[in-house]
């Protein structure tokens, strides 16, 4: 699913006293480009405009379809229709990153890239929007050797409803959101959630309103990731320098250029990002994770044995992590190993609807028709909106088959 991507190559991370506002960090001493290749003439690195401008042809796409409503509410209802239509035929591609100038030509699309399309849509046809980093769930994929964590990012935004839109009474509900009405106003206020996935909207996470500075610096590191991976040190560092000069403060770009250092056996370098990274945030795991692999590397066991506890802690107490386990268990056809890693992703986080679908699948591919509907049954509980709908479609169909 999702987004930006952040790569693990199966370590841990360090404390670290370092000032945790990076904003004011002198980036000279930390991007040493004489251990790099430098990049071919040829390199031509995604501008902001690259990611940010909406194409002729989308605009003209708008003008028809959505500019000519007035209303600010029937703008985004006719915008969202045009976007998802947009890409029913585009692959998702969770290891490229696409920008909207590339959009049409490469037919690729991911959380990151829609969430630009939909936000210069949005801004185009006068619709309030805002970048929003979701929290969770993570999901952890192999590559060779290396982890990938995806992170996912999607679209928010606070629109006038009139209260004919909906419903004739004061207060309301919009989808699955309520529709706050003022005392005697006409219009109410709802927020509404865009997302490449719509199963995450209905996933009870936390959200982050975030800057474009930093969606720009997300989308280098996307990039950095895809180079890395194709051992091309010159593309992925001049792009992690990208990163670093659009948002200093983010760890995801300090965590790339660690993994950069080590990969020239720059030890101390690599180790001063991996710090940095982790005190830009107390969460970055795939940094703890990767210096305590190279502290394993160098013989400092200790300080790697400590880091490996912290990490193993947090894996352990993570439900996602228990559900990625299961998720390639289930890619591999160990169903009852799969079910076994969903229950203690359950037993972690009781209330999450995947889980349970995931394990309606399972007990369908076993056979067990009355655990598909007991965990459909639990999915459409904590389910939210058009979700607790399609669970209840669900179960109707399986009782009406049985």
């Amino acid at each position: 699913m999702t987004g930006f991507l952040l790569l693990v190559l199966l370590v841990q991370t360090a404390c670290s006293n370092l000032q945790s506002n990076l904003s004011t960090v002198e980036l000279s001493p930390f991007l040493q480009d004489q251990w790099f290749p430098a990049v071919p003439e040829t390199f031509r690195p995604e501008s902001p405009e690259d990611l940010f401008s909406l194409p002729e042809s989308y605009r003209r796409q708008l003008d028809i379809q959505v500019l000519s409503e007035e209303s600010e509410y029937e703008r985004y209802k006719k915008l969202r229709q045009w976007a998802f239509r947009r890409f029913e035929d585009f692959e998702f591609s969770s290891l490229e990153t696409v920008s909207l100038a590339e959009l049409n030509s490469a037919r690729k699309i991911n959380c990151l890239s829609f969430s630009a399309l939909f936000v210069a849509a949005a801004r185009y046809t006068n619709v309030p929007a805002e970048f929003q980093l979701v929290f969770a769930p993570p999901y952890w994929d192999q590559v060779n050797t290396s982890w990938i964590n995806n992170q996912h990012i999607n679209v928010t935004g606070t629109i006038e409803v009139p209260v004919t839109a909906y419903v004739p009474q004061r207060t309301g509900r919009l989808g699955d959101i309520p529709v706050r009405f003022g005392d005697g106003d006409l219009t109410g206020t709802y927020r509404y959630v865009a997302d490449v996935n719509p199963a995450v909207v209905s996933m009870r996470t936390r959200r982050q309103i975030i800057s474009e500075n930093e969606v720009i610096s997300l989308f280098y590191s996307n990039k950095t990731i895809e180079h890395l991976l194709r051992s091309d040190l010159a593309a992925a560092y001049a792009y992690t320098k990208l990163a670093l000069q659009t948002y200093p403060e983010s760890s995801l770009a300090w965590n790339n250029l660690g993994v950069l250092y080590s990969r020239v056996n720059q030890t101390e370098l690599a180790i001063a990002a991996y710090e940095i990274a982790i005190s830009a945030d107390d969460n970055a795991y795939s940094a703890r994770s990767n210096l305590a692999r190279l502290y394993r590397n160098t013989g400092q066991e200790n300080l790697a044995r400590g880091l490996e506890r912290e990490i193993a802690r947090f894996r352990e107490s993570n439900p996602y992590y228990h559900a990625s386990l299961a998720e390639a268990e289930l890619e591999k056809g160990n169903l009852q190993q799969a079910r076994s890693l969903y229950r203690e992703a359950l037993q972690r986080k009781h209330n999450e609807q995947h889980f349970y679908h995931q394990l309606a699948i399972i007990s369908q591919a076993l056979g067990n028709n009355e655990e598909v509907k007991e965990h459909l049954r639990s999915a459409q509980r904590y389910a939210r909106g058009e979700d607790r709908a399609r669970f209840a479609n669900k179960l109707q169909a399986l009782e009406d088959l049985l």
